[in-house]
């Protein structure tokens, strides 16, 4: 015999002893110890961690809260809004951009529509633009996808493609957009 088997055989008398000794009783309640040991660490530790820095982040926003009333008024959050907009003198070189990204992309821009909306007691202007594009579709959406993620004041209205023949690889759109600027 080796090693291990003695020591395995010990081990197992062992416990089979003890758990004699013990009885019953003494085997349910080293259960119920380690159930409760077990819903120590599972449950109870990494709660109250988190009841902690729940804690801590609650005094940290009442704290704070004095110092960000000015923030909190709704003619400030609107001063903000309003600030996160480009100025109308800035069109020229948004469209500007919006042909260089074209041609980087290889889109054909022909000439575009702009027209200019303003209304009545509003701070935002818009630019209402048309533009025929030709290419093939994937650098297409590459470059309407760039120019909505790169002009965050850009929406995309509507897209018509057209296609001579089904064969063609080269598509025809109408783009419209809208370009919003602070009107200063």
């Amino acid at each position: 015999m080796d090693m291990r088997s003695i020591s395995l055989k010990y081990l197992v008398w062992f416990c089979r002893r003890s758990l004699e000794r013990l009885g019953l009783f003494g085997v349910v309640g080293l259960g119920i110890l380690a159930f409760c040991g077990m819903y120590l660490f599972s449950t109870l530790l990494p709660e109250r961690n988190e009841s902690r820095v729940l804690q801590r982040e609650f005094d940290e926003m009442k704290a704070s809260k004095g110092a960000n009333r000015k923030e909190q008024l709704p003619a400030y959050q609107l001063q903000t809004f309003y600030e996160t907009f480009p100025s109308v003198n800035t069109a020229a070189d948004v469209f500007a951009r919006l042909h260089r990204e074209a041609k980087a992309d290889g889109v054909d821009l022909d000439q575009g529509d702009y027209h200019l909306v303003r209304n009545e007691g509003s701070k935002l202007v818009r630019y209402g633009v048309t533009l025929p594009i030709k290419g093939d579709y994937m650098r297409m959406r590459k470059f309407l996808s760039k120019a909505l993620a790169d002009i965050p004041n850009i929406s995309l209205d509507s897209v018509e493609f057209q296609r001579q023949k089904i064969s063609d690889t080269t598509l025809e759109a109408q783009v419209k957009m809208t370009l919003f600027l602070l009107d200063k």
